[in-house]
């Protein structure tokens, strides 16, 4: 399993990297990939439970996030929401025997869940120091993950949430936040012209973006603890699905970008 989440990683890692440093329109394409493929796997996992609502709203509501975000229109996005909501409606009385209401309600919910969460993926891409940002959302998440995976898988004894996620350990939860705090620190005290920050504030944005990732992962285990699966897919050889690996960067970045805005204050 560990050489087939390398294989992947050498393969999806440099694509992810370059669609950042590339940014724009480029960017913008790649997180309408990732956040189209993700709402195909949640429709998968409706699907399994005997949802029978059609998905084209999720697409077309997943798919306008990203396109108002990316022309900056923030002003239309409040609108878009009461447009999904009101054609899930409609949606809901012409299927009404075949569909349930939970059905139309957790669609709702993953076009927020997706579409609204990757778009701040791409609003810290906006930001005048966006590329910076965006590679400290997607290393700091890396980082974290990594440290929480093997010291859990050494050292974990302590279950952190056994009902939602039961290989999840207090030790690897708390590694992944010390080494993503140690890491941030290390990274304004050893090279400060890099990311720009004191001490104590990389410091906070470490551990803001461990504690984030960790809710991020617990929420989607949450999700496929309800939906009875053990991975959301199997687009990524060794990772699962996409919704595996955005779990952590989805409320990791809301973080990433509020912490910017208010940093600039400073």
């Amino acid at each position: 399993m560990l050489h087939l989440r390398v294989i992947s990683a050498l393969v999806g890692v440099p694509v992810m990297l370059g669609a950042i440093y590339l940014g724009g329109p480029w960017y913008a394409f790649f997180l309408l990939l990732v956040v189209n493929l993700g709402l195909w796997e949640f429709d998968a996992l409706l699907k399994a439970k005997g949802s029978r609502f059609p998905p084209f709203l999720g697409y077309v509501g997943v798919t306008a996030f990203i396109i108002l975000l990316f022309f900056e229109l923030y002003a239309m996005v409040f609108p878009l929401l009461m447009v999904i909501f009101f054609a899930l409606v409609m949606t809901q009385l012409a299927v009404f025997v075949e569909a349930n209401f939970w059905e139309s309600a957790m669609f709702f919910w993953g076009i927020i869940y997706l579409g609204g969460f990757v778009g701040y993926m791409l609003l810290i891409r906006l930001l005048p120091d966006g590329m910076l940002y965006t590679y400290i959302l997607f290393v700091g998440v890396w980082v974290n993950d990594t440290f929480a995976y093997f010291i859990g898988t050494k050292w974990g004894s302590h279950k952190l949430a056994p009902e939602i996620s039961p290989k999840k350990s207090v030790e690897g939860a708390l590694g992944g936040a010390a080494g993503t705090l140690c890491s941030a620190i290390a990274v304004a005290v050893l090279a400060p012209a890099v990311i720009g920050l004191p001490v104590w504030m990389a410091a906070i944005l470490g551990l803001g973006i461990a504690v984030f990732a960790q809710l991020g992962d617990l929420l989607e285990s949450s999700l496929k603890r309800q939906f009875q699966v053990q991975e959301s897919g199997r687009l990524i050889p060794g990772h699962g699905g996409i919704l595996d690996r955005l779990d952590s960067l989805l409320l990791a970045a809301p973080f990433v970008y509020y912490f910017n805005m208010l940093a600039n204050r400073f």
